[in-house]
């Protein structure tokens, strides 16, 4: 499967112009340029509904649950073309309007919520920062209290780096194994 290959505005503007004056048919032209004819379609509908800033690319907008589905619902009950609906609504390609059709039929409207991107972990254990600390008491002084705190913090460091050493003299005792 290739990449997605994006076409800049002038490329567009051209093939659009080449049709609209007649001097070549979307068919011959799709063929020569190694389009698809529906592409070619697409931007000279973009073109006759918004002129050259519909060539500049639709806004990369982000369509509600409610959108899609009334989106959906008028391109059922209209008879429009799907191409057509895509216009109108600024919908980037014809395809996005497909799969929005084929998850609302297989999954309704849950189908249609975004899934894009990692999903949030609900379950997980946050550390929190213990706030007591052993020893303080309300009706100490403020300098009494940080001298507590500061001498409660030494030792958690001191703790912290023994359990570090005793980690690394583990792992060098299975590297000599």
């Amino acid at each position: 499967m290739s990449k997605k290959q994006k076409y800049n505005f002038n490329f567009k503007l051209r093939l659009v112009t080449t049709i609209l004056r007649g001097k070549d048919s979307i068919g011959s032209l799709a063929k020569r340029e190694g389009l698809s004819k529906s592409n070619l379609q697409f931007w000279l509908r973009l073109y006759q509904n918004y002129g050259k800033q519909g060539l500049q690319g639709v806004a990369k907008k982000s369509f509600t649950i409610e959108e899609k589905i009334t989106i959906i619902r008028e391109y059922h009950q209209t008879g429009i073309s799907l191409m057509d609906t895509c216009v109108r609504y600024c919908i980037s390609n014809p395809s996005v309007l497909v799969q929005w059709n084929k998850k609302f039929q297989r999954h309704g409207y849950s189908g249609l919520q975004e899934t894009r991107g990692r999903p949030r972990k609900t379950n997980t254990k946050q550390m929190t920062k213990k706030t007591s600390i052993p020893g303080l008491k309300p009706s100490m002084s403020e300098v009494e209290k940080l001298r507590i705190e500061n001498e409660y913090l030494r030792a958690e460091n001191d703790f912290l780096k023994k359990l570090e050493a005793l980690a690394q003299s583990k792992q060098a005792k299975k590297k000599k194994q």
